[in-house]
């Protein structure tokens, strides 16, 4: 058990007093003196006072720690909240762009079919009359850029900020190559 310091100056001066009444007196009359009753009654007091304001002041200092304690959970709360907003805000336009490279997936997919679909039904002639068929362009050679970054070793994070496309653009152009590479 831990005996605080006030508790401690308040019994120090419970046994004053107590021994003060229990001395014997000096004289032979059995009154006690009333200018020593006097005296004791102004100890007293201003022990009173002096507790009096230490109390108040450790009870100011609570209520002031209690202040700031509410004003940082305030503060923390309110930077919760703004996270929180801020991680509901990043996940819908993560859900807008998974929705917006889904269906620029789904395009590319049609104009690959569509694509190949006129080739094989009208081969074209190429300006010169030499009768060759005219090449489509494969993946690589659209994005000459993206696949010298990859050949270089560079992750696909590193790649989308280097050439300005979001990182899933960059992944679906990696695997429309390699697919791309494997029909060939």
């Amino acid at each position: 058990m831990s005996v605080e310091p006030w508790q401690l100056i308040v019994l120090l001066g419970a046994v004053t007093v107590a021994a003060a009444l229990l001395m014997p007196r000096r004289g032979t009359g059995s009154r006690p003196d009333d200018a020593s009753a006097v005296q004791l009654q102004t100890a007293l007091e201003q022990f009173m006072e002096t507790m009096e304001a230490d109390n108040r002041e450790i009870a100011a200092s609570i209520a002031g720690f209690e202040r700031r304690v509410r004003e940082e959970n305030a503060g923390r709360d309110e930077r919760i909240a703004a996270l929180e907003r801020r991680t509901e805000e990043l996940e819908r336009m993560l859900s807008q762009t998974e929705r917006r490279l889904a269906e620029r997936i789904e395009g590319l997919g049609r104009i690959d079919t569509a694509g190949a679909a006129e080739a094989a039904a009208v081969p074209e002639r190429l300006p010169d009359g030499e009768g060759r068929e005219r090449e489509e362009p494969t993946i690589r050679s659209r994005y000459a850029e993206l696949f010298a970054l990859h050949e270089q070793g560079k992750s696909v994070e590193a790649i989308a900020k280097q050439t300005g496309m979001n990182k899933g653009e960059v992944m679906l152009i990696l695997q429309l190559a390699k697919r791309e590479e494997e029909k060939a």
